[in-house]
């Protein structure tokens, strides 16, 4: 069980080291850099690149998130905010699969998170698979 957790925590900080890394080549206008970290970051958490995630249907898609058979809503979340960077519509309406499923185990998310849901910028319904 700690054996599992501590993976669990390791893919977590993984795919925040990989947002904060994206987030800052992008401000830097390395644009090319930033998906490079950002593929080589799923290839090493999840053993596929981005479009491989989105190519994924919603039932395969939210499986990432449970790989013990149980979603962890804390994974979940630190792919959907890395998704949200992405911004495309695919990664969009994957990253509001992973914040519902997140919210619906009473996972603490964002208020800024929230907002997005309700909001323009959430407004891809989850019933679309772009």
């Amino acid at each position: 069980m700690v054996l599992h957790r501590d993976f669990l925590m390791r893919q977590i900080q993984q795919l925040i080291q990989v947002l904060l890394q994206v987030m800052f080549n992008k401000q830097q206008g390395n644009h090319e850099q930033a998906e490079t970290i950002l593929n080589e970051g799923l290839k090493a958490t999840f053993d596929a690149d981005l479009d491989t995630l989105l190519a994924l249907e919603e039932e395969a898609f939210m499986a990432l998130c449970s790989p013990s058979n149980a979603f962890h809503a804390e994974l979940a979340v630190a792919l959907a905010d890395l998704l949200r960077e992405v911004g495309s519509p695919a990664a969009l309406v994957r990253a509001r699969w992973l914040y519902e499923a997140s919210v619906a185990t009473g996972a603490p998310i964002s208020v800024e998170t929230i907002e997005w849901l309700s909001g323009p910028g959430g407004t891809e319904r989850s019933d679309q698979a772009s």
